[in-house]
């Protein structure tokens, strides 16, 4: 089990932007994750900046993130994939302590898995202080990219952050976070519905 307090920063790339700083990751290896999103039937998570997901690629990981200003706080638990099939039919979270960090959010309210999310993400460390991220998502029949940089700094982030979009000479494009685009494009399919 593990609590960070990590700052991001992002940007969407267009496909051939993508496409061009692969080529020059050719040596870095990738995966492919899948994130199942929960939350009450009201969105009660979502409302307040929470997220709750098991990511599934070599394990499963159940893992809460809050936002507290800058930053997000995040708590995670290995769990079993019983544990997982248990929690997806009865929404009862396996895990005390993530439990407990939503617990004045969720109230009562019934968990439930509504959506998927895969990314097939390509990573890396920059300058020994943070992580860079290259993103190919896919959600509710769309298919995005973007860059993410994790750093442990608000300040050392954000100029990490700008030297990185000159480095791979991107055009920088304001970003959600995959969750809020995912849910924008599962909102927009069920008003078609």
């Amino acid at each position: 089990m593990a609590n960070e307090t990590l700052t991001e920063f992002k940007t969407l790339l267009t496909k051939a932007e993508y496409d061009r700083i692969l080529k020059t990751l050719d040596k870095k290896e990738g995966n492919t994750q899948t994130d199942y999103y929960f939350d009450t039937r009201r969105f009660t998570l979502k409302a307040s900046d929470a997220e709750l997901r098991v990511k599934e690629k070599d394990h499963l990981i159940l893992r809460v993130e809050r936002k507290r200003g800058f930053n997000k706080i995040r708590v995670e638990e290995d769990i079993t994939k019983e544990q997982f099939e248990e929690f997806k039919q009865t929404g009862i979270i396996p895990s005390k302590k993530v439990a407990d960090e939503i617990a004045d959010i969720v109230k009562d309210q019934k968990i439930v898995n509504f959506m998927n999310l895969s990314t097939y993400r390509v990573s890396f460390i920059y300058n020994n202080r943070g992580k860079v991220s290259i993103d190919k998502c896919s959600y509710v029949d769309t298919v995005d990219y973007e860059l993410e940089y994790e750093s442990t700094s608000r300040d050392m982030g954000k100029s990490d952050f700008i030297q990185i979009i000159r480095d791979y000479n991107i055009t920088y494009k304001k970003s959600q976070v995959k969750l809020k685009r995912a849910y924008e494009a599962y909102r927009q399919k069920t008003l078609e519905q």
